[in-house]
């Protein structure tokens, strides 16, 4: 009878210790980044997108408009996939060109494009992560969710942002691509958020290239807050901005017009290769 509770006071203070144990930076950053990333979203939405690119002395370059529109699958299920498909409805030059990605949860990232120069829709793979998204200073890769699956994680502290006139404090959180692959498709060789601890939005996101120098940085202009088709609230980003440190440039991706849930009349089957060229809105 001693040795068996002996053995259970022995059994008991090992597992307290394990409970009692801190995360480390790594656990902690991953767990924040997950919280982060498994956000509530819409089933579904239909906004748009207004992306201004200005030059280096801030005047605006030009102006395009895009149609956006989001369909969740599988929400709440392991098969979970966002699927987006957007359309530049001008200027004329650009009109037609459009962009389409399957955003998963458990697997990779798949992303089209459709240039009407080329007259051919082409999967986005390798180094075309990197290219410009139309024309701007967001590449291909940094214009959707990025995928929590390339990256490692670890929280280095809080830090206070400046967001739309307060301060807000925020977790700050550095991402290392998993491999060199990942890193050189995408350009980027180091990332570091801000994410607010309450919203669990990134109110800013720097982006470090392969030789680990700082060259862009992501701020949030603005945001919503709406209750999604299972009544939990999501806080929408309607207008990021991107601005390149090296050269001076920068682009704002403003969201207007939103409709969510059952205010769109969003299908269901517009998510594919053939609608890239179809009116489908």
């Amino acid at each position: 009878m001693k040795l068996i509770r002996f053995l259970t006071s022995i059994v008991f203070v090992f597992n307290f210790s394990l409970i009692a144990l801190p995360e480390t930076p790594e656990e902690m950053g991953t767990r924040l980044s997950k919280a982060n990333d498994d956000r509530p979203v819409f089933e579904k939405v239909q906004t748009t997108g207004t992306l201004i690119i200005y030059n280096s002395s801030g005047e605006i370059k030009f102006k395009k408009i895009l149609i956006l529109g989001t369909y969740a699958e599988n929400m709440g299920t392991p098969n979970f996939c966002e699927k987006y498909i957007t359309y530049c409805t001008s200027p004329a030059d650009d009109q037609g060109n459009s962009y389409m990605m399957y955003h998963y949860k458990n697997q990779a990232d798949v992303k089209w494009v459709y240039l009407k120069g080329i007259r051919k829709a082409k999967k986005v793979t390798g180094a075309d992560k990197k290219l410009s998204f139309f024309g701007s200073d967001f590449t291909n890769a940094e214009a959707q969710k990025p995928n929590f699956l390339e990256w490692t994680y670890k929280y280095l502290g809080d830090e206070k942002v400046k967001f739309r006139g307060q301060v807000f404090d925020c977790y700050k959180i550095e991402s290392l691509p998993k491999n060199k692959s990942i890193m050189n498709d995408q350009g980027c060789g180091r990332r570091v958020s801000f994410v607010e601890k309450k919203s669990l939005l990134t109110l800013r996101l720097d982006f470090y290239d392969e030789n680990l120098i700082k060259v862009k940085e992501l701020s949030l202009l603005s945001y919503t807050t709406k209750a999604n088709i299972k009544g939990q609230k999501v806080n929408y980003e309607t207008g990021i901005e991107m601005k390149n440190v090296k050269t001076g440039t920068k682009s704002h991706l403003i969201f207007t017009d939103l409709k969510t849930e059952n205010e769109t009349n969003l299908r269901t089957d517009i998510f594919t290769v053939q609608y890239l060229t179809r009116k489908w809105w």
